[in-house]
């Protein structure tokens, strides 16, 4: 039991992290609303960091610092002066920082306590943080050297490293290692399950290689047309470093990156040394969360542990031509160059990923300098790296608390050092087009990655408004094909060859959102005019559903309890669990790995004695529980049971149902008298209505 409690705040705790870190990627410190019961919610919002009051010295008063940091002593003063803030303490209790330039460090500190036992003191050369996605750019770094060694080509389809296995794929054009580096594959979603996540000295990872062909994704995009976040294809990486090199894949990183830049407190693997350096993580009860290992052992996307002056070793080499001090080769100026320059962005002034890297955390608060960056987020910590090439300079933070302080600190940095001049969205004098002419871009748009979607309306002459799960935004039209809203976040759409709009940019910085078509072909028994068809056509769009066009849909048939599972857990990218069953009666059902997920997800309940009844018919207050408790224990939308409910709905139902009606995710079944609303929490609920619940769920609020 107290195993599947750590399942389920851990999942949760991944889950909420990926959704609010993702779509809050870019939000401003000031302007970012969350609920303060959320665990990677702000506690507080400062209204500005670039005019922060340093502390008197020497030199702070007399110099120009307008165009970097150039001082250790004055670099040291701005940041003791920004992590001495209250709103700052509260978001972490151990944090870890680095600053370079022009090949010199000039800081590397820690601030905080590594644990609430000992209260010692955070030690940047000592202390160890999990450093997440930044991993990311080791794995990428790896593969370029197989490319300065002419081992790889960037344009090499990658079924030549795969053993003779042939990606599945509806197109042409193959799947190639640049489009790896790119998060450009058009892969079907991937992510690590919560069995890849061990607490259990006694469990036993799997490889690297089950690791990739037991969940190969097929390729759902043209490669190449299409930017997701992709977890999946930097594990690939790793494991084509590993075929290609003869060398497993932590073994070539220690022998060709750490021990070569002198990182002798990194590695993707956590070493009992490592571990025992390792800061302590505290959830929102102030609990410790347990120290966990991964299947496999090392994961290319995301395993690695290092220290600020690990980081900054690394730093030091890459904007120094990939040569480190001593003089050490790492890669090639021309590799440098290539990790260092956008090879896929949305539109030229909404840039995606380089090699390794992604675009800036707050693109709006670069001040127009050109940035690179890498985040990264796991239970328990968050990370940022970025780079500003052309000056030289890096910065690497890390800390025990899945909050938007990362955020926080590249704005504050980048007002207080380049506060010359502001970023230039779109071309000077640019006539905004008609509404008539923007009803182009009107519709819903559906994330990639996580499935939200994101509404657009022409509203004027040159003026969008663009709702999704958190927010509503007017925006102005800036450019063709760009918009930017009162918060100066930008807004990109790209177009195909005929012209027609498919994909945008916006709240989510990690993935594009595709449009869904409009004109969509019905179902025999469910034409354009029936009063479902907008849910059930707008999931077959989506690709949840598959069931056959030509054939009739029967929207009245009821759903079973296990059918439910597997199409919400389809919808959330919820993987399925490898772990024996937990209830005793799902052993035969072909939803048994979904509905085990579910519970270690801390989604469901069985119906006592060990059961959960997976071909029973689902009744509608036990799916209003279920999306209830995604939904408010994620933080995505804020539990609300207001609505006053008709006779019927079970008394543990009751939130979630009232809930789920002031929410509005149900279709035309839920009537309302005399105040009082029906939601039909007893009956069975049927295929259309399982359609309205699941759409409605992916809509804004």
């Amino acid at each position: 039991m107290n195993k599947n409690k750590n399942r389920t705040r851990r999942t949760l705790g991944i889950l909420t992290a990926l959704m609010t870190l993702s779509l809050a990627a870019e939000t401003s410190t000031y302007a970012q609303k969350q609920p303060k019961s959320n665990p990677t919610a702000a506690v507080k919002q400062l209204a500005s960091f670039g005019n922060a009051t340093l502390p008197h010295s020497d030199n702070a008063s007399t110099k120009d610092y307008t165009s970097g940091p150039r001082e250790a002593k004055e670099a040291e003063a701005f940041l003791d002066a920004f992590f001495a803030k209250d709103a700052i303490k509260q978001k972490a209790g151990a944090v870890t920082v680095s600053v370079v330039q022009d090949g010199k460090v000039l800081v590397s500190k820690g601030y905080g306590v590594t644990d609430q036992t000992s209260k010692s003191l955070v030690d940047a050369s000592q202390t160890t943080f999990r450093i997440a996605s930044i991993s990311k750019v080791f794995t990428a770094a790896a593969i370029m050297q197989l490319v300065d060694q002419g081992e790889i080509s960037l344009q090499d389809n990658i079924e030549k490293y795969l053993d003779g296995y042939k990606v599945t794929s509806p197109f042409d054009t193959p799947v190639t290692i640049e489009n790896l580096l790119t998060h450009s594959t058009g892969f079907e979603v991937r992510e690590p399950t919560d069995a890849s996540y061990l607490t259990d000295a006694s469990q036993k990872p799997i490889s690297l290689k089950e690791s990739i062909f037991d969940q190969f994704p097929p390729v759902v995009r043209k490669p190449g047309t299409s930017y997701m976040y992709d977890n999946f294809a930097s594990r690939l990486q790793g494991y084509i470093v590993q075929q290609v090199s003869g060398e497993p894949f932590g073994s070539y990183m220690e022998k060709h990156l750490f021990g070569p830049l002198g990182m002798t407190s990194s590695s993707f693997s956590l070493t009992k040394d490592l571990v025992g350096r390792l800061v302590t993580s505290y959830d929102e009860a102030g609990s410790a969360i347990p120290v966990y290992d991964f299947s496999p052992s090392e994961w290319p996307e995301g395993s690695m542990v290092s220290t600020a002056s690990d980081m900054a070793l690394f730093m030091k080499a890459f904007l120094n031509d990939g040569r480190a001090a001593d003089g050490t080769v790492i890669l090639s100026p021309e590799s440098v160059k290539a990790m260092s320059t956008y090879h896929m962005a949305i539109h030229p002034d909404v840039p995606d990923m380089t090699y390794g890297f992604e675009s800036p955390v707050a693109p709006s608060n670069t001040n127009g300098e050109d940035v690179i960056s890498k985040g990264g987020d796991i239970l328990g910590f968050s990370s940022l790296l970025w780079l500003l090439p052309e000056r030289k300079t890096g910065v690497f933070v890390s800390y025990n608390a899945n909050q938007d302080l990362r955020n926080d600190l590249f704005t504050a940095f980048m007002d207080h050092y380049y506060a010359g001049r502001k970023s230039a969205v779109g071309p000077e004098g640019f006539q905004p087009l008609p509404k008539e002419v923007l009803a182009k871009f009107e519709g819903l748009y559906s994330d990639l990655r996580i499935k939200l979607l994101t509404k657009v309306e022409a509203t004027g002459d040159g003026t969008l408004m663009v709702s999704d799960v958190s927010s509503r935004h007017e925006l102005k039209q800036v450019d063709d094909l760009l918009f930017v809203d009162e918060e100066g976040k930008s807004l990109a759409f790209k177009k195909d060859a005929d012209g027609r709009i498919t994909y945008l940019k916006y709240s989510n910085l990690f993935s594009y959102a595709a449009k869904i078509p409009e004109d969509q072909e019905g179902f025999p028994d469910v034409s354009a005019d029936y009063p479902y068809a907008s849910y059930i056509l707008g999931l077959k769009s989506l690709g949840f559903l598959t069931d056959d066009l030509s054939k009739p849909f029967q929207p009245w048939q009821v759903v079973t309890r296990g059918a439910f599972i597997h199409a919400f857990n389809a919808i959330w990218s919820i993987p399925q669990s490898p772990n024996p069953s937990s209830f005793k009666d799902i052993e035969n059902s072909p939803y048994r790995k979904d509905i085990q997920a579910a519970l270690e997800s801390g989604l469901l309940n069985g119906t006592g004695e060990d059961l959960f009844e997976p071909d029973r018919p689902i009744r509608r207050e036990e799916a209003a529980a279920i999306v209830y408790r995604l939904l408010a224990g994620s933080g995505i939308r804020v539990s609300d049971s207001t609505a006053v409910l008709a006779p019927g709905t079970s008394k543990w139902a009751v939130d979630a149902v009232s809930s789920a009606v002031i929410w509005k995710l149900h279709g035309p079944e839920v009537t309302e008298s005399n105040g009082r609303f029906d939601y039909g929490s007893q009956r069975a609920l049927n295929k259309q209505e399982l359609a309205a619940l699941l759409f409605t769920m992916l809509l804004p609020d």
